[in-house]
């Protein structure tokens, strides 16, 4: 048991945080709002794991293509657990914001309220749902760990 524990925390030490939440924000700021990156650094070379929810295929493609080119590295492994969900595109968008918006913000006013997609991802990271690290639905191993066997199949 002490071994597993282990291997668990030596996994998550090989994250590359600070590129994760820069890829991160550069997808949220790039009309992939609901969309999570993860670098990791593992034995076979670097892989990127990305995750979250998105309303077409497309979005889904998109975040891998800016994702590559935001790092600059077009062999990268990739890991894409995002779920397509076409109701997202029903969700409203926030208005576009002006400079006089910035500066009520900066003055201490209260900023805009936020759009519906904006409360959707903050109650499912709230509750728990859609990280690498939580998500059984994702069905996701730990990086550097076994795949999963797909429900009814045997090795």
């Amino acid at each position: 048991m002490m071994w597993i524990a282990g291997t668990a925390a030596a996994q998550s030490s090989n994250v590359d945080k600070t590129t994760s939440a820069k890829l991160t924000k550069y997808l949220h700021n790039h009309r992939l709002p609901m969309v999570g990156a993860q670098i990791s650094n593992t034995s076979s070379g670097r892989q990127l794991m990305l995750y979250g929810f998105v309303a077409t295929d497309f979005g889904k493609e998109d975040a891998v293509t800016k994702s590559k080119r935001y790092l600059h590295d077009s062999t990268i492994a990739v890991v894409n657990n995002i779920r397509v969900n076409p109701q997202l595109k029903h969700l409203k968008r926030p208005p576009p914001s002006d400079e006089s918006a910035s500066d009520q913000t900066d003055s201490g006013a209260m900023p805009p309220p936020k759009a519906d997609w904006e409360r959707t991802l903050d109650e499912t990271l709230r509750s728990g749902g859609a990280t690498p690290s939580n998500d059984p639905a994702l069905k996701m191993p730990a990086p550097g760990g076994p795949a999963p066997v797909p429900p009814g199949s045997t090795w």
